[in-house]
């Protein structure tokens, strides 16, 4: 069944499946298997709904966004729906729009969505460097760390920026490289420290994330393996500066995730210890104690130089 609309961009239609609209061009082009017949497994490390909520809310605050009179939202690399899901309750009286380029993804969000009684969800699957919807249709944009997955960020924001009202704000949860830098240097100083006293798969994980951040840093210049990286980018302000520039947007503020900022090294940690599935692998103490150290030898004032990822808030 084909599907048309006014909000959608003109030339733009959709196949419906199992609650999601599909563009009838879809095609699987640069999306990693983890996305498609892998969604289940990913859902399951991924999905945290309190833990976005608590995001979500704060960038709200951050943005200050008006609830009540936030007629349609648009919510960008959905996935399964940790931010959708949470939008849809918070803007109840509102349309929320859930999109992501992963069918598979959006019908585990459409059957979470009707589970919960939400009937304010719609689902759209496409491309988000296609201009699919129509100018000015969304009063908010939210991308909860989508970004930092796409090839060229300013091209998929270009459509974006145009399907934004003007005034409206677009609320980003995004990894930044001054922190990538940091845990760079926890992650080896643990390596150096407990040695042989680390389990072998929490040396791997931990010489992994090494690498994982080193490849990421410097944009946007592309390296020769960055379009096979699913997560490519750290993000710092002179990019996001010259961002909103190129965009015709600006750039409200760069927010942490926290204000309690006394155990965020560990929090990260911990963190991604659980989604990369080893939160229950033993860990010698020294570890902690290194983590510690850099924790409370690093002022507030500085970790705000340092985040490992901020609330990033665009405005039209």
């Amino acid at each position: 069944m084909l599907f048309e609309n006014n909000f959608l961009n003109n030339g733009m239609r959709c196949v419906y499946s199992d609650g999601v609209y599909i563009d009838d061009a879809w095609e699987p082009a640069g999306v990693t298997e983890q996305f498609l017949g892998n969604a289940e497994i990913y859902h399951e490390r991924y999905f945290s709904d309190a833990y976005w909520k608590y995001l979500l809310d704060r960038g709200l605050t951050c943005a200050t966004v008006d609830i009540p009179n936030t007629a349609r939202v648009l919510d960008i690399g959905s996935g399964s729906g940790n931010t959708a899901l949470i939008a849809a309750t918070i803007f109840n009286g509102s349309e929320v729009f859930a999109s992501d380029i992963s069918p598979q993804l959006l019908k585990i969000l459409m059957k979470l969505a009707n589970n919960a009684g939400l009937t304010n969800v719609k689902s759209f699957c496409f491309d988000l460097h296609k201009d699919f919807f129509a100018p000015a249709s969304f009063d908010l944009v939210i991308g909860g760390a989508i970004l930092h997955h796409m090839l060229d960020p300013l091209a998929a924001l270009k459509n974006v920026a145009k399907w934004l009202k003007p005034g409206a704000p677009i609320i980003m949860m995004e990894p930044m490289e001054a922190g990538g830098h940091l845990m760079c240097a926890v992650y080896q100083t643990i390596l150096d420290e407990c040695g042989e006293e680390l389990d072998p798969r929490i040396a791997h994980f931990l010489n992994a994330m090494v690498q994982d951040y080193e490849a990421r840093f410097g944009v946007p210049r592309v390296k020769p393996w960055t379009g096979n990286l699913d997560d490519k980018w750290l993000f710092n302000r002179t990019y996001l500066k010259w961002l909103v520039n190129e965009l015709g947007l600006r750039l409200d503020s760069v927010n942490a995730m926290s204000d309690d900022s006394s155990r965020w090294i560990e929090s990260m940690i911990r963190g991604n210890l659980s989604t990369s599935g080893n939160a229950t692998v033993p860990t010698p103490p020294r570890m902690w104690e290194v983590v510690a150290e850099f924790d409370q030898g690093i002022s507030t004032t500085v970790k705000r130089y340092l985040m490992q990822e901020a609330i990033i808030v665009l405005r039209k």
